[in-house]
C-alpha cells in the first residue's frame, strides 16, 4: 500500500468519524425536541448504526482494499473527537434552528387548516343548527295549528252527537243503574247458594 493510499486513508476515516458525529448529533437533537418523533429514536439509531458500519466498510474497501485494521476505529474515534471540538455546536445550532423551522411550519400549517377547515366546518355546523331549530320551532307551531283545525273539525262533526257522549247523558245514567243492579242480583245470588249449601 503506497503513501497515497495511506493518506486517503486517514483523510477518509477521520471525515467518516466527523460525519458520523455530525449526523448523530443533527438526528437526536431533532429527535429529542420534536415530540412526535420521540418514539422513534430507537429506530433511528438501529438505522444510523448500520448505516455507518456500511459506510465505514466501503471506504476502507475503496481505500486499502478492504482490510480492517484496529487504526479504522482509532481513525474514526479521532474523526469524531476531532468534530465534537470544532463543529459540533455550530451542527447541533443548525438542528435547533431546523426544529424552530419545523415547529414554525407546523404552526402554519396548523393554523391554515383551522382557518381552511376547522372554522368553515364550525361555521356550517351553527347555521345547520340554527337552522334546524327554527325548522323545529315551525313544526311546532304547523302541529299546534293542525290539531286547533282538527280539533274545531271534530267539535263541528261532533256537534250532533255531543249531548248523547256527555258524562250526564241519560244513556250513560241508564247503564250505570243497569250494571248496579247487576252486580246487586249477583251478589244475592251468591249469598242465597252459599246458605243453601250449609
Amino acid at each position: 500500500m503506497n503513501t497515497t493510499q495511506n493518506v486517503a486513508y486517514v483523510l477518509w476515516m477521520l471525515a467518516a468519524g466527523a460525519a458520523m458525529g455530525a449526523v448523530f448529533d443533527w438526528y437526536n437533537t431533532i429527535a429529542t425536541s420534536l415530540r412526535l418523533l420521540r418514539h422513534l429514536r430507537p429506530l433511528c439509531d438501529l438505522a444510523f448504526w448500520v448505516a455507518s458500519a456500511i459506510c465505514v466498510y466501503l471506504l476502507t474497501f475503496r481505500t486499502i482494499d478492504g482490510e480492517f485494521r484496529i487504526w479504522t476505529l482509532v481513525l474514526v474515534a479521532a474523526g469524531y473527537g476531532l468534530y465534537r471540538v470544532t463543529l459540533r455546536r455550530r451542527v447541533i445550532r443548525g438542528a435547533f434552528a431546523v426544529v424552530a423551522a419545523i415547529r414554525f411550519v407546523a404552526r402554519i400549517v396548523r393554523r391554515t387548516m383551522e382557518v381552511l377547515i376547522v372554522w368553515p366546518l364550525r361555521l356550517a355546523a351553527r347555521v345547520a343548527l340554527a337552522i334546524l331549530g327554527v325548522l323545529y320551532r315551525a313544526g311546532v307551531w304547523l302541529e299546534d295549528v293542525v290539531c286547533r283545525i282538527l280539533a274545531v273539525a271534530f267539535a263541528v262533526v261532533s256537534f250532533p252527537v255531543r249531548r248523547y257522549i256527555r258524562r250526564d247523558a241519560a244513556w250513560r245514567k241508564k247503564l250505570a243503574a243497569w250494571q248496579e243492579d247487576l252486580w246487586q242480583r249477583a251478589s244475592n245470588w251468591l249469598i242465597q247458594s252459599r246458605g243453601q249449601a250449609r
